[in-house]
This record gives C-alpha cells, sequence and structure tokens, in this order.
C-alpha cells in the first residue's frame, strides 16, 4: 500500500474534506493488491462515511474489508502481526459504527468489550497505544448513554491528553458530572465541548439541552433559557418529547417571570 497516499488523505480528514478523503481511500483501495493491506483504505473509507452520517454506506464499507480479511486468514500465520492490526482497527470501527446508529446499545459494549478481549495482547502493543485508547474511550461514552455513569467517569477522566474528539470526551463528561450533579464542573466541560466545535449534531442539542438544564440548577436562568432555546431549535421531535424540553423551558421562564412564555411552553409540554 502506497503509504504516503494514505498519509495525503488522513490530511483530508483532518481538514474536513470527508468526500474528497473518502473517493481517495476508495482510489487507494483498488490500486492495493494485497488483501489484507487493501482493507486498510475500506475502514479508513468507512468511518469518513460515518462522519458524513452515512451509517448504511459505512457498514457496506466495513463488510468489503472484513470479506476481505476473512479470505485471507487461512493463508496467513496465528502470529501475522499485520493481519492482527487490521482487524483490531476493524473491529474498533465496527463497534463504534454500531454505537453511532443508535441501536442496542447494550450490544454496541459486548461488542466492545469482546474486541478489547480478542485483541489484548495486540493492543498491549505500545505501538497501538493510540487505538486502545479509542476503545476505552467509545467504551466510557457507551457507559454514559447506558446511565452508567459512575462506570464512564473513571474512564474518561483517565484520558489525559486526548488524541482524537476532544469535544467527544468533554461532552461525556460533563453528562457524567451533571448526572452525579456536580454543575460546577458539569457547566466547564459541556462550555468546552460546544466551544470546541465538531460535535455531531445528535450531541450538540444534547450539550445544549444539558447545559441548560445544568444553568437552571445553578439558578443562572438567564443562560438557561438561551441554551434550552438552542436545544430546541436543533433537536428532533423524540428527542424533544423524551427530554421535556418544553417543560424546562415553562420551569424557567417562570423563574425569570416571564409567565406569557411560560404559559406558551406550557401549552406545548401538554399531550397532544
Amino acid at each position: 500500500m502506497d503509504e504516503e497516499r494514505l498519509l495525503k488523505a488522513c490530511e483530508l480528514v483532518d481538514k474536513g474534506k470527508y468526500s474528497e478523503a473518502h473517493n481517495e481511500f476508495i482510489q487507494l483501495a483498488e490500486d492495493t493488491p494485497d488483501p489484507v493491506e487493501k482493507a486498510w483504505p475500506l475502514i479508513y473509507a468507512a468511518n469518513t462515511l460515518q462522519t458524513l452520517g452515512q451509517q448504511e454506506a459505512a457498514t457496506a464499507q466495513l463488510n468489503a474489508a472484513r470479506t476481505l480479511l476473512e479470505k485471507h486468514r487461512p493463508s496467513i500465520s496465528a502470529r501475522d502481526e499485520k493481519f492482527a492490526a487490521a482487524e483490531c482497527f476493524l473491529d474498533f470501527e465496527d463497534a463504534n459504527l454500531l454505537w453511532l446508529r443508535g441501536g442496542n446499545k447494550e450490544a454496541a459494549l459486548d461488542r466492545c468489550d469482546a474486541a478489547l478481549k480478542k485483541h489484548r495482547i495486540a493492543l498491549e502493543d505500545q505501538r497501538s497505544g493510540s487505538l486502545h485508547e479509542a476503545f476505552q474511550i467509545r467504551r466510557g461514552f457507551i457507559l454514559a448513554d447506558l446511565g452508567r455513569w459512575k462506570e464512564a467517569l473513571p474512564i474518561l477522566e483517565g484520558i489525559k491528553s486526548p488524541q482524537e474528539y476532544r469535544e467527544g470526551i468533554a461532552f461525556y463528561l460533563g453528562h457524567c458530572y451533571l448526572a452525579g450533579d456536580d454543575y460546577e464542573r458539569a457547566k466547564e466541560k459541556l462550555t468546552e465541548a460546544l466551544k470546541f466545535g465538531g460535535l455531531p449534531i445528535w450531541l450538540e442539542y444534547r450539550a445544549h439541552f444539558e447545559l441548560g438544564t445544568t444553568y437552571y440548577n445553578l439558578k443562572d436562568y438567564a443562560e438557561a433559557k438561551q441554551e434550552l432555546e438552542k436545544a430546541a431549535e436543533q433537536a428532533d421531535a423524540d428527542y424533544v418529547k423524551e427530554s421535556h424540553i418544553w417543560k424546562w423551558l415553562e420551569m424557567t421562564c417562570r423563574a425569570l417571570g416571564l409567565q406569557a412564555e411560560a404559559e406558551l411552553y406550557a401549552h406545548r409540554s401538554r399531550p397532544s
């Protein structure tokens, strides 16, 4: 595989040029004859599709990469480091995609734990440090989404200098601090997550909502109203219903003495 082309494609990702990067990864895969090496750009291509929100297409790319590796498996040594590294990367992206698709989070956690066990020896290698950290970060995210914030918190607090997805780590730390009623630290981390930018929309409106409820608990009702309104503007109908945004806005407006607005939100919060 042409390592220089791979690095250039990764630079396109860093610049936010995901479609261009995806095309380059696919072309690189087509130009790479070795089946194990061919799997790498396909996995990277799947990652760019995840970022673009094209989850079905990302799944197809991961399946193509897995097919390549499975066909090649009988012809390799059990200790082939190149094959083991590719399979480990593939299993990480597979678990990550299951989490991103918002399906069965217990299944996503099981897949992540299974991959960590399966690749334990490879992940102990110092050269795999960044991938091991990525596994731990995603595991922390999934635990937090499952409401198991007490388990997620030490994992996420243990990531001292994240190499990737700082905004996601900041959001989930804020989420955990809010769950534990540590409002000052929740405010710090949720504000940081939004300041970094780059959150996918489904985490961005969650960050605004959770920051709004944090401000409410800190009795900073003006800031709470701003954040809750931003969340309401961005969130989909399911999240608006599940999070009771209108009720939070009603309570916030009443705290601010804005009775007319409070009545409007009270009306919206009633079942239709």
